[in-house]
């Protein structure tokens, strides 16, 4: 099946297909929930997924729930069968892509200095962070009152650079460094003298990056290749240049 999970719904949809994207609408996926078309205050199938933690009703444990049988068929007749297939199908690429990804993770390795780039009202800046590698996901510390702080917090999306690899993804502040448990203990042991003199202070917050896409260059012999990993879509490719 080729779908491009990064524009699914939590519905089920695509908002790429609505008269009303573009000018009148970015569509849900950008505005929170918000439709021009049905959703002005905010969809509840939207919030269902926040709360349920998945990217779609076919992912939830609860599909098809009473809500959903009462409500998506209304204006899509077809959608519960539609939201069982993504669900098969990102099921499916989730594991193989899982195991693409074991490689990947073993190379990055569970920390490092990494740079790291942001951008907003048309400035970009890079500057060089102490970076822990936690399921996944991306953690640093910075000063609320950094330069890179505040554009994350007007833009989400960040890079991270580190050897051959090339990160990006979507940026969130999760707090003070003493209200996370996990960070503290890495930090404590991958980079003790940052903990030491940063970590207990009150401006100190915790960045988590979520890759949405990672790419590195390397060789085999003398023939150069790049790999790519789309956590989004939940895909691996390997292109010879």
């Amino acid at each position: 099946m080729d779908i491009d999970f990064s524009k699914i719904t939590p519905c089920g949809g695509d908002c790429r297909s609505c008269e009303h994207f573009g000018a009148e609408c970015e569509g849900c996926l950008k505005n929170g929930g918000k439709c021009v078309h049905m959703w002005e205050n905010g969809c509840k199938i939207f919030a269902c997924c926040e709360k349920h933690n998945v990217k779609f009703c076919g992912l939830c444990g609860e599909f098809p729930c009473d809500y959903v049988k009462t409500n998506i068929t209304k204006w899509d007749s077809g959608a519960i069968e539609r939201l069982e297939r993504l669900g098969t199908e990102y099921r499916k690429r989730e594991s193989e892509f899982s195991e693409q990804c074991k490689k990947l993770w073993k190379q990055i390795g569970a920390h490092g200095v990494m740079v790291l780039s942001t951008c907003a009202e048309n400035r970009v800046t890079s500057r060089s962070m102490s970076v822990v590698v936690i399921d996944g996901k991306f953690y640093c510390q910075t000063d609320e009152n950094y330069l890179k702080y505040k554009q994350l917090m007007r833009n989400e999306n960040a890079a991270l650079c580190f050897k051959n690899f090339s990160i990006e993804g979507k940026c969130r502040s999760i707090g003070k460094p003493a209200d996370n448990d996990f960070f503290i203990k890495a930090m404590k042991k991958y980079f003790l003298p940052a903990y030491m003199t940063y970590s207990n202070l009150d401006v100190e917050r915790v960045l988590e990056i979520t890759p949405t896409l990672i790419y590195s260059w390397s060789y085999e012999l003398t023939k150069p290749y790049m790999e790519y990993w789309d956590f989004e879509n939940l895909t691996y490719r390997k292109e010879y240049k």
